[in-house]
């Protein structure tokens, strides 16, 4: 019997609290005279969830990551004679320096998309290496692309070691062509090979 009471408590506690729960939004409006205007209002809550997204591409979509290369010109005065390949080959140096230039321009394409309230671009970059070389500073770039427009992160790839970051709008895609100019003083260059390597990083926040 004691068995019996407990079963009963329990499924009447059972009850009370699965009506108390479903009345949560349950409302009701009385008048007793039968007169004026009654209500009830009861919430029905929506959510729509939308993923964050963002992104990148610098290039090709290699995977490996596209290489700018430029070569430092040079030419034997008097004559501006362009050097070739060998040993021992005559010409006609008249005991001045040789006449040192950067071949041209690189460029490259860079798009990013991101539904993020805020899409922030920005670099970090190696060292340029061995030492003795052009520095990051040394390499400029400029952006073009007219109104859908993706600035660069500053000026130079130096402002990849800065910490430098540039703004992009959100739910549009920006784009641009980047021009990279290397500048500085080849004359005063080693000879060797020289590599940095920039990393491209977008956020949305």
């Amino acid at each position: 019997m004691k068995n019996n009471r407990w079963g009963a408590l329990g499924a009447a506690l059972v009850a009370a609290f699965a009506m108390g729960g479903a009345q949560a939004e349950s409302t009701y409006g009385y008048s007793s005279s039968g007169a004026g205007t009654v209500t009830a209002t009861a919430r029905l809550n929506l959510s729509v969830a939308v993923p964050k997204m963002i992104l990148l591409r610098v290039g090709a979509a290699t995977g490996t990551g596209d290489s700018l290369n430029w070569n430092v010109t040079q030419t034997i005065p008097a004559g501006a004679v362009a050097p070739v390949n060998g040993n021992n080959t005559a010409v006609n140096w008249d005991g001045n320096a040789p006449t040192v230039g950067i071949s041209g321009t690189q460029s490259t394409v860079a798009s990013a998309w991101t539904n993020a309230t805020t899409g922030t671009l920005g670099c970090t970059a190696a060292p340029v290496a061995p030492a003795g070389g052009p520095t990051l500073a040394d390499f400029g770039v400029t952006a073009s692309g007219g109104g859908t427009n993706l600035p660069h992160p500053g000026a130079t790839v130096g402002a990849c070691a800065g910490g430098t970051t540039s703004g992009f709008t959100s739910n549009s895609v920006r784009s641009s062509t980047w021009t990279y100019t290397l500048g500085g003083t080849p004359a005063s260059w080693p000879a060797g090979t020289y590599t940095s390597t920039v990393t491209y990083t977008a956020s949305g926040v």
